[in-house]
């Protein structure tokens, strides 16, 4: 069963494998936890990675301010995250603090109004590695902005780091990436793409050669886009489908 911790105005869990002091969340065992953020509000956890841990973190219907600080001792830690919100103003610190340590973090989202996210991977040790992929699809008159930076200290010798952002618009909307790399040496393998635009034409133009309506041949393009960054667990992905069919009636 998996382990789910709610976020409120306390943080409540229902799992003997996770530890809460404050706003400290330390999770003891290798597993899956899920958490939601329930209400509107300012949220400021850290969290202890000291085994392989996913996390799958998601969000509906709230305007919501995070600031949010992994710290990975050891292991890998896989990041998952859904939202559809009001207005989103994210800040995720991610700090790879021994050899081997690794993170891989999907984000995805649907904007409707303002959102911006701040992603900081800090390299701190060699042979660390970190794969951030992030999708969104902006609806008209949204506004959403991606800041990725990569840090990696001079020890960092051997690390591995990937950043790829791409927003989807949907209509008349305010968009923005900022891929950032700050290494300090020459002994590391490094990649980043940003992408925003509509979907191919190609793509749109072939579903409705099938005899699909161009309705339809977006929601779909949507589902396939969105869902291919989210974890395969059954209950969220039911519900970003049941998301994406309210928008695309």
């Amino acid at each position: 069963m998996m382990n789910k911790i709610i976020i409120n105005r306390d943080i409540v869990c229902n799992s003997e494998n996770v530890i809460i002091k404050g706003n400290k969340i330390t999770f003891n065992k290798d597993g899956l936890y899920e958490i939601e953020y329930k209400s509107n509000g300012e949220y400021e956890i850290e969290f202890m990675i000291n085994n392989n841990i996913t996390i799958l973190e998601y969000s509906f219907d709230n305007n919501i301010t995070i600031h949010n600080h992994y710290i990975v001792n050891k292991g890998n830690l896989n990041i998952y995250k859904f939202y559809n919100n009001h207005n989103v103003l994210e800040t995720d610190d991610i700090d790879l603090c021994n050899e081997m340590a690794s993170v891989n973090y999907k984000s995805s989202s649907i904007c409707r109004e303002e959102e911006k996210y701040i992603v900081n991977i800090n390299h701190l040790c060699k042979n660390t590695k970190s794969d951030i992929v992030n999708k969104a699809v902006a609806l008209k008159n949204s506004k959403i902005k991606y800041i990725v930076n990569s840090n990696v200290i001079k020890e960092a010798i051997k690390s591995v780091l990937n950043q790829t952002s791409r927003i989807v618009t949907m209509g008349e909307c305010e968009t923005e990436i900022e891929p950032n790399m700050y290494i300090d040496l020459d002994d590391v393998e490094a990649k980043h793409g940003s992408i925003i635009g509509t979907f191919k034409e190609e793509d749109i133009f072939y579903l409705m050669s099938k005899g699909i309506s161009y309705n339809d041949t977006i929601k779909l393009l949507v589902k396939g886009y969105l869902l291919s960054n989210m974890i395969d667990n059954h209950e969220i992905r039911k519900k970003i489908i049941d998301i994406i069919d309210s928008y695309w009636r």
